[in-house]
């Protein structure tokens, strides 16, 4: 595995020899549910050392001020069925100027769903275009009949210090305000979809779906359905409990990690990892834990790692999952 300084979705992680030694070297006793947070963590440390922390440089046009209600809209391009452009917006949460990548199909039915695609932890939005092709696949999805007009969201959810958004000292880390409520309100604004989750969804690859599945189970009120492709999961996590326990440690606006800001129904789930992945031992746990909640998803797997290549593989189903034509994000789920 190669670390040159290029974006790469097998970069989230250091060499197996390096890995193995760092992990060799973490106490026996740790528990079991901040083991899998440990690893993400150990890794990303190494991965930022030997990147230089590439991810977070902006570019000139991201660091231009923004008045706190002012969205700027650029045209990056037209294809035959698509249109992509980057939408920008001041964060009140973040304190800074954020954007985000859409995809808007050019159909004659308008669209009336959203789909939000989070990328990992070190890359950007346009990565998933580079890489993944997400707007040709989505296009051709279009074209083909096999997915219904929505549109695709893929926020910018780069973050500078990834232990600050697991420590429990922030028990409610800053993605969800920026994705479930900044980024899903400047959207549902700007392309006319209201905010109800027979219209929403959301989903990522390794920390986009960590995030995805963490404003799932607290906004399920908003979202529909969700995807976790190569991701995890915090061991402490509930899972749309008919009784929410307690909160948990506060933040400073009195939220935990078990706070529940819109409740819903268990919204409709798909996950997906390589069986080389470093993490598919930790989707197994999520696997397991949702089937022995009885809780309905669907589980994908097949040879492959944390890479593109494997990734490209579950996008179209991923995109079929979520936007079967004619069938809403209320859809029933099936194991």
């Amino acid at each position: 595995m190669s670390f040159k300084l290029v974006p790469s979705g097998a970069a989230l992680f250091p060499p197996r020899g390096r890995r193995a030694t760092a992990l060799a070297k973490t106490p026996k006793s740790r528990s079991a549910k901040t083991y899998p947070i440990l690893i993400l963590f150990l890794a990303l440390l190494f991965q930022g050392i030997l990147t230089g922390c590439s991810h977070l440089k902006k570019e000139p046009w991201e660091t231009a001020p923004l008045k706190p209600d002012q969205v700027e809209v650029t045209a990056l391009q037209q294809e035959s069925n698509l249109r992509v452009e980057r939408v920008r917006f001041f964060s009140a949460e973040m304190n800074e100027p954020r954007f985000f990548l859409a995809l808007i199909p050019q159909t004659k039915t308008p669209p009336a769903d959203v789909f939000i695609l989070n990328h990992g932890w070190f890359d950007r939005p346009e990565y998933l275009l580079t890489y993944l092709k997400v707007d040709e696949v989505y296009g051709e999805l279009l074209a083909q009949g096999k997915v219904r007009p929505a549109i695709v969201i893929l926020p910018d959810v780069r973050f500078p210090n990834f232990y600050r958004v697991h420590s429990d000292r922030y028990p409610f880390p800053n993605y969800l305000t920026l994705v479930a409520e900044e980024v899903a309100k400047v959207a549902s604004r700007q392309y006319h979809i209201p905010l109800g989750r027979e219209h929403w969804s959301i989903g990522g690859f390794s920390f986009g779906g960590y995030l995805s599945l963490d404003v799932a189970r607290r906004y399920a009120g908003r979202f529909g359905s969700v995807s976790v492709v190569s991701g995890m999961s915090d061991g402490e996590w509930t899972y749309w409990p008919a009784t929410p326990p307690p909160p948990g440690r506060l933040d400073a606006k009195g939220r935990g990690k078990q706070t529940i800001v819109e409740p819903g129904p268990i919204p409709r789930i798909f996950l997906a990892c390589g069986t080389d992945d470093h993490l598919f031992s930790a989707m197994l746990v999520l696997h397991s834990r949702l089937t022995q909640a009885g809780i309905p998803h669907q589980w994908s797997t097949a040879p492959g790692g944390h890479t593109w290549r494997y990734w490209s593989s579950v996008l179209r189903p991923m995109f079929e999952f979520h936007l079967a034509p004619g069938d809403g994000a209320e859809k029933s789920a099936h194991q």
